[in-house]
Order: structure tokens, then sequence, then C-alpha cells
């Protein structure tokens, strides 16, 4: 048995490729997320631990690009 995973983010894709699995008799699981990223129990403290230290006055608050520039850099 061999297993292929393929990420798609057209949906007619999807609707064509079910239709050639299907006429292939080829045994298919799609698992569609539901738009939200998750995050580790470790990212989570990190944001906490984060947002702690700004209520507290212990770190200032950063520019959008620069937050957006380490986004980037995780999800590209």
């Amino acid at each position: 048995m061999t297993t292929i995973t393929a990420e798609i983010s057209n949906k007619k894709d999807v609707k064509v490729l079910r239709e050639i699995l299907d006429r292939f008799g080829i045994k298919y699981q799609i698992n569609e997320e539901s738009g939200t990223n998750t995050f580790s129990a470790e990212q989570i403290a990190s944001f906490e631990k984060s947002q702690k230290e700004f209520l507290d006055g212990k770190s200032s608050a950063r520019d959008w690009k620069d937050i957006k520039k380490n986004l980037d850099g995780l999800y590209a």
C-alpha cells in the first residue's frame, strides 16, 4: 500500500481529483482544514509570557512589519 498526501488550495481541483480517484477505484480520505492555525504549547506559553511582560511594562510593543516578517519566516 502507498499513501500520497497532497495539499490542494483550489476547491475545484479537489472535485476533479475526487472524480479521478473514484474512476480508478482508489480509496481516499479528504481532510479539510478549518482555516485556523494550531500552535504548540511552547508557542502559546511564549505568547502568554510576551503578553504578561507587555502588560507589566517590561517590554514595548513591536511594529507590525517586524512581527509580519517573523511570521512569514515561519509559514512561508
